[in-house]
């Protein structure tokens, strides 16, 4: 059996918890043997990304993700999750260094050493992330974020992002408690 999720809109901690919350329950109650995890997002939180990413990779069933639309930033690493990977035509990546706010700018010295080591941490793992998935080497990655790197569909299959470029989104019959229901667009 296959389960759909999808995320759109921003990827913050709240986003993330609530894709892990949802797949967890339909891994545990149903005999889910593939995750289809459509992305859309403007981006967000690294570290969330960075969870949903090792989060899907370490599932113990195939995980599809498919981008279309806008796929940024943090939502990259969480597309990257898939262990087959597919775009949308015109689906764009947009890759760049992460963004940070320090919450307390009038705050100790210590205290922003600390957020300037977690925001590098954030930026290392991300270049590892993307160069590990890819199959790119390390400097090749920063140097992509440094610059704010947007790439399409076919650029981004020759980086090793994507696998394969489709039309449309791949919906399919699925299956209910009553037997099978069509989906909305046709095979």
């Amino acid at each position: 059996m296959e389960i759909w999720y999808s995320l759109t809109g921003d990827l913050d901690k709240k986003a993330g918890q609530d894709a892990i919350q949802w797949i967890n329950h339909e891994l545990y109650s149903k005999p889910v043997t593939l995750l289809r995890f459509m992305v859309a997002s403007g981006g967000g939180n690294i570290d969330t990304g960075t969870n949903l990413h090792m989060y899907l990779k370490s599932l113990p069933v195939k995980v599809e993700t498919i981008g279309f639309g806008v796929v940024d930033a943090a939502a990259v690493l969480v597309f990257l999750g898939g262990h087959t990977r597919i775009a949308v035509e015109g689906c764009r990546f947009f890759f760049h260094e992460g963004r940070y706010t320090i919450e307390n700018p009038t705050g100790p010295l210590h205290a922003h050493e600390e957020a300037i080591s977690v925001f590098k941490r954030n930026l290392h793992e991300m270049i590892y992330v993307i160069a590990r998935e890819t199959g790119n080497d390390t400097e090749t990655v920063a140097n992509m974020l440094r610059k704010s790197k947007i790439m399409q569909t076919s650029e981004a299959k020759d980086f090793g992002l994507c696998s394969e470029i489709i039309k449309e989104l791949p919906l399919r019959q699925q299956e209910t408690a009553f037997g099978f229901r069509e989906s909305q667009a046709a095979e």
